[in-house]
């Protein structure tokens, strides 16, 4: 019988429904649970129902013996197993437990320990990658006590296991590799040669070596995943795959046509994306050569105009180039616009705009004049996608503007999404000033736009300034505390607030509404952390400029 058993009927209906005294308990337990009664008795320690707090203050003293007591006498299972080889010596510094001398900062609140503490257990998954960042650039690495936690964290995260790895030192990995829910840390040590960072490592370690290695030198990283492909799941396979796009030139042409042939279409598409970026490789020059006679010039009175055409018929060989002939079911597309859309994603967007002589901005204008705009607005975004070319994802943006419908007010799904991910493809300064403009002409909420901001890198100082600046006149004019959504991004974005606007970041915590709720100051009381950490971090960094593309 557990130590709890005479104390649930009580602790569970409370002290109001089954008065009368509590049990006792047997042996030492009993008599250090008497001792504190007797104590809290003569000393007159006051709680929430009394002088002693009543019954109810018995019932949780006696909770407060019994639950250190249970677990200082957990005994797990009998260990039969050889003891494991101890962990390396570490060669990184681990992470002083405070800073001191910070301005704003003293107290409790420089406690680097109980910060990344709170950033372990509490805080969002932006936080902490920017916490481990932080911590791998100043050559540091998490205490001891931490690295349960930690290990935990990338557990249940994938995204931010690579971040972490560098953090764990080698007592992390050591402590990766004894238990099996933690095995995905349980690579190569820091020390390890590279080589074994390629042979021993996960998936992370691997991924960066290979991209180390095809930035010095392409072929020798082309040999070295060619040599291990039949050895990869096809999750690894399209992740070390997707490598080549470092350094990708004509001599990995020959790799990736033969993976289009893959059995995993995760890979089939990665090759064919990194295939659209090598307009002079055969299967985009197939592609160009299904595509161009659909497309010609035709006179109308003074002026010539470009006409495109949707094929009549399926060609014989378009199977083998990943061109599905029968339309599935629950394509909106007719047979025809299908086949086209198909061409049309295959041809790399430069061929366009050099074969018509038009900016993609006019090339989207004139698609949506012919019969086929769908087919070619969706095979052109979908090249876009593999692509990622800034004027094209300019002219998606332009297109949806021009068409007087803003990303706020659109009632298209689709239209959203693309604008979404055309904005998400745009390097970190063109699409702050897209942010920007949008927080200046009111023409979407704050929440969306801190939501969209909130993803990815430290923000520059214009945007930073002044989505804060909302924040605060929100704040100060006491409407806050009723915005929920905003509320609820305030920790994500203070993980990504530039350094210059911190401190005005910080001063959100001190601007308390009269009748707000807990919820709503605990989330103040987050933001305080938040900003601590953050100017911690960058007291601890070797460079104090925060990191903007």
């Amino acid at each position: 019988m557990s130590a709890w058993t005479p104390l649930l009927p009580v602790a569970m209906v409370g002290t109001d429904r089954q008065p009368g005294p509590l049990p006792e308990w047997p042996g030492e337990i009993g008599k250090l649970v008497a001792q504190v009664a007797q104590t809290a008795g003569a000393t007159g320690a006051t709680g929430a129902t009394g002088a002693t707090g009543g019954a109810a203050g018995q019932v949780l003293r006696t909770m407060a013996v019994i639950a250190p007591c249970e677990a200082a006498g957990t005994q797990d299972r009998a260990w039969n197993a050889p003891l494991p080889e101890a962990a390396a010596d570490d060669r990184l510094t681990v992470v002083p437990e405070r800073i001191d001398g910070i301005e704003g900062i003293d107290g409790a609140a420089g406690s680097l320990h109980r910060l990344l503490r709170w950033t372990l257990t509490e805080a969002p998954g932006r936080l902490q990658q920017q916490a481990f960042v932080d911590l791998a650039a100043a050559g540091l690495r998490l205490p001891e006590m931490l690295l349960p936690l930690a290990l935990d964290v990338g557990r249940r995260s994938v995204a931010l296991r690579a971040p972490l790895l560098p953090v764990l030192g080698e007592r992390g990995l050591w402590l990766a590799r004894q238990r099996e829910d933690w095995h995905y840390a349980a690579g190569a040590g820091g020390d390890a040669p590279g080589e074994a960072q390629w042979t021993d490592g996960t998936l992370e370690q691997r991924r960066a070596f290979l991209a180390r290695e095809r930035s010095a030198d392409a072929a020798a990283g082309r040999r070295r995943l060619e040599a291990a492909l039949t050895e990869l799941s096809a999750k690894e396979r399209a992740d070390l795959v997707a490598q080549l796009a470092i350094s990708l030139g004509m001599d990995d042409e020959a790799l990736l046509d033969r993976l289009r042939a893959d059995r995993s279409r995760e890979v089939r598409d990665v090759a064919l994306d990194l295939l659209l970026r090598l307009p002079d490789a055969a299967h985009p020059r197939r592609a160009i050569e299904r595509l161009s006679p659909l497309l010609r010039r035709e006179r109308a009175l003074l002026r010539q105009h470009w006409v495109i055409d949707a094929p009549e018929a399926a060609a014989a060989d378009w199977s083998s180039d990943q061109i599905v002939v029968a339309r599935p079911p629950s394509e909106k597309l007719g047979e025809r616009a299908w086949w086209l859309y198909q061409l049309v994603r295959q041809v790399p967007l430069g061929w366009w705009t050099t074969t018509t002589s038009m900016t993609p901005a006019e090339l989207l204008g004139w698609a949506a004049r012919t019969d086929w705009a769908e087919a070619l607005m969706r095979g052109w975004f979908d090249a876009l996608a593999a692509t990622r070319e800034i004027e094209w994802c300019e002219a998606f943006l332009g297109a949806l503007q021009a068409s007087g419908t803003s990303p706020a007010q659109a009632n298209v799904p689709q239209q959203m999404h693309q604008a979404a991910q055309a904005l998400n493809w745009l390097p970190q300064a063109r699409r702050e000033r897209h942010w920007l403009r949008h927080l200046q002409k009111g023409s979407l909420p704050l929440s969306a736009l801190i939501a969209a901001a909130s993803g990815g890198e430290t923000l520059g100082t214009d945007l930073s300034q002044a989505l804060t600046g909302q924040l605060l006149t929100r704040a100060r004019a006491g409407t806050l505390k009723d915005d929920y959504a905003v509320r609820a991004m305030l920790v994500d974005f203070g993980a990504v607030v530039h350094a210059d606007s911190l401190p005005a970041y910080a001063s959100l915590a001190d601007i308390r509404a009269a009748d707000e709720t807990a919820a709503h100051a605990e989330q103040l009381q987050a933001v305080a952390q938040t900003a601590a950490l953050r100017r911690v971090l960058l007291a601890l960094s070797p460079d104090p400029i925060p990191r903007t593309s």
